[in-house]
């Protein structure tokens, strides 16, 4: 895998802006939604990534979007992705956006064919053996309402006009690697925490404030294992309180009800709130659930994020891991987002 940014070539300089995506970390691979199923990548569904974007310069008319993979044997890459003619007035695109219709694309926008010759995205897939390769997901914000690019234009068509109506650059980095004959994955690549964000339209004092409340977490719950819980705000690392569980709720171990103790491990008010679970089966299993709280420009961007990195190999061969899955943190956000809103009404 190269470290070379094609972006750090252009002659013209471009205002840094923010992007993020729940199927994606930055720096983190692609979920298997974003890998292709269509260029034979077993699990691949070739769905676009969730993307949202804040902190556009000034003057922002429209917006482009382009996903490409330097590191393609082709000597000049692959496009994945290109979508143009976003309205300036458009800050997100929902994941699967970009299939062959273009249906989750605002109107106006249209899709580029890609490098497979395709007017839709298409997922990841390296081929085996060649490495890690990066994935470069880019909001550009143009100076213009149209780029004036056919739409059976290519991706670097639309680069080279764009290259002169660019105000700003918003960029996240995704990789993915096929591994060849006989070849382990690198540890590293090795998926052990999941993280996915929302924009809440809320102070990050109002979210912390019901992160921190034992009932908030009954509140927020998408599982619906929790039925309730006793103690006070929690207010530093080590605090404790006790929530009562309901595991027939999900169906997979017969537990019944029990309680845990839900142990906080990281607290930085207003910014981010991490724990762990220690109930009545020893070992205790150690994951650590989390949130992260960062202003944007109309609200929090809360990222609750889920970490099976430090288990014991014990657990790791009596359990299958993520036992939260991502669909779950993502319902949860929602719901957090509710909670607020109903908090700050009442």
């Amino acid at each position: 895998m190269s470290t070379d940014n094609p972006f750090t070539r252009l002659p013209a300089e471009a205002a840094p802006f923010t992007v993020t995506s729940t199927s994606v970390a930055d720096g983190a691979p692609w979920a298997p939604a974003q890998l292709s199923g269509m260029f034979g990548i077993p699990g691949g569904r070739d769905l676009s990534p969730h993307l949202a974007w804040s902190g556009a310069p000034e003057g922002t008319r429209s917006y482009a979007v382009t996903i490409h993979d330097p590191d393609a044997p082709t000597g000049s890459g692959f496009w994945h992705w290109a979508v143009a003619d976003i309205p300036a007035g458009v800050t997100e695109l929902p994941e699967g956006a970009g299939d062959c219709t273009g249906s989750g694309l605002p109107e106006g926008a249209f899709q580029l064919p890609n490098d497979a010759r395709a007017a839709r995205f298409i997922g990841a897939a390296p081929p085996a053996g060649h490495g890690r390769h990066r994935y470069l997901v880019v909001v550009h914000a143009l100076d213009v309402e149209s780029i004036g690019v056919p739409v059976d234009g290519t991706p670097a068509q639309l680069g080279f006009t764009m290259s002169t109506h660019t105000l700003g650059r918003a960029t996240l980095t995704a990789t993915a690697r096929t591994p060849g004959e006989g070849e382990e994955i690198d540890p590293v690549e090795v998926v052990e925490r999941v993280e996915v964000s929302r924009l809440v339209p809320a102070s990050a004092e109002a979210v912390f404030a019901v992160l921190t409340d034992p009932q908030g977490h009954v509140d927020i719950d998408a599982s619906g294992m929790l039925l309730d819980a006793e103690g006070g705000p929690v207010e530093r690392p080590g605090d404790r309180f006790v929530v009562h569980m309901d595991r027939e709720a999900l169906g997979d171990f017969p537990l019944g009800k029990y309680d845990v103790e839900v142990v906080i491990t990281k607290l930085v008010p207003n910014e981010e709130i991490a724990w762990t679970v220690e109930g009545r089966i020893r070992p205790h299993v150690r994951h650590v659930y989390g949130y992260r709280l960062e202003p944007a420009e109309s609200g929090t961007l809360v990222t609750s994020y889920y970490d099976w990195s430090g288990l014991a190999e014990e657990w790791k061969r009596r359990l299958t891991f993520p036992v939260v899955p991502e669909s779950a943190l993502k319902a949860t956000l929602g719901i957090l987002e509710r909670t607020v809103r109903r908090r700050a009404a009442a």
